[in-house]
């Protein structure tokens, strides 16, 4: 077995001490670039929770499950009598259209929190299809 030669050993341990020395920003941004949509869901989660059997977050629903899911029928949340009545079915194509503007949607929602940007919805989205796919596909196959 072939030992590590001594500069490689020290190559990697400075590397590792760079990264832990790195300021948080630093290391922010490697993080955002490895998982973009993880990364950017962390805004959603300052109000909504996203975890199978979880209850309502901290101002909005559970997002767990939610595409096939009929707007304003998640357990545990008390949602506006506008949504409840809009009739939405989440999918990619109607949260994307929620997440550009969702008081152009549903007058009357409390939610406010848009994401303008195209590139930032898909990496969302795509951050909440790969985290439930098992949901997303029993969605996919109860749509169509």
């Amino acid at each position: 077995m072939k030992r590590a030669r001594p500069r490689t050993t020290a190559a990697l341990g400075l590397l590792i001490a760079a990264w832990l020395l790195a300021p948080n920003a630093a290391r922010a941004q490697f993080m955002e670039e490895m998982y973009p949509g993880e990364t950017l869901f962390g805004e959603c989660r300052d109000c909504h929770n996203f975890a199978e059997g979880a209850g309502p977050g901290r101002k909005a629903p559970n997002l767990w499950g939610v595409f096939g899911r009929v707007a304003g029928t998640a357990p545990g949340y008390d949602y506006t009598p506008e949504l409840k009545a809009s009739g939405i079915v989440w999918t990619e194509t109607t949260m994307d259209k929620w997440l550009r503007g969702p008081g152009n949607m549903v007058l009357g929602t409390r939610m406010d929190f848009q994401v303008p940007n195209e590139t930032q919805r898909e990496y969302v989205l795509e951050y909440m299809r790969n985290a439930d796919i098992a949901g997303y596909i029993r969605a996919i196959q109860g749509l169509k």
